[in-house]
């Protein structure tokens, strides 16, 4: 599977691959519509979608009558938890060294003990997003695991500094990973089921 690299330079390009990537691995040579009816995938994959809000122009989302097998769907989220956590563990990695590489009060931030604690939640949430993923499959823990990420990649985003949120930041990839989350995770009426 196609990861992201963090800091975020081309990395609308890198996730629009790792996403149609993820449609190949469930659907080969398609893509899998949400159960609501929404697709979201490369430009090149969904030429007659709209760009997907927050400036992803390598991404387009799409309207489709019928919503994907149920199995195309569980391989889809199954692979789409898979690049959360991967981009989200990649994301931790540059937080890391950001933090050793900054100072206040002539101390490293890492040593900080309540950055050190906000650091280890977000380790000990990628490690039981990874111990999950294992568990047989359904639509409520697959939703679970995704909330846990979600909490997880905003508190990575704090603790990049400032720049995490500016549009050159990892605040976009975050909210980007929210927003395919919520479109073909979330446990609602016409939700993933097992497959």
């Amino acid at each position: 599977m196609t990861t992201v690299d963090v800091p975020l330079e081309k990395t609308t390009h890198e996730l629009a691959a790792a996403l149609d990537d993820c449609h190949d691995q469930a659907a080969p040579g398609d893509v899998v519509v949400s159960p609501r009816g929404w697709v979201i995938a490369s430009a090149a994959r969904v030429a007659d979608g709209a760009v997907v809000p927050g400036g992803w122009a390598e991404l387009h989302a799409a309207r489709r009558e019928t919503p994907s097998p149920a199995r195309q769907q569980a391989l889809f989220a199954d692979g789409l938890l898979r690049l959360q956590r991967q981009t989200l563990r990649r994301l931790l990695d540059a937080v890391v060294r950001r933090l050793e590489e900054r100072t206040a009060d002539g101390a490293n931030l890492l040593n900080r003990q309540l950055v050190r604690g906000a650091v280890a939640d977000v380790a000990l949430a990628l490690s039981e997003a990874d111990d999950l993923s294992d568990q047989p499959g359904e639509t409520r823990r697959r939703w679970l695991i995704h909330q846990d990420l979600v909490a997880a990649g905003r508190t990575l985003i704090k603790l990049y500094g400032a720049s995490g949120f500016t549009a050159e930041g990892p605040g976009h990839l975050v909210h980007l990973l929210e927003l395919l989350g919520n479109t073909y995770l979330h446990p609602g009426e016409g939700g993933v089921g097992d497959g």
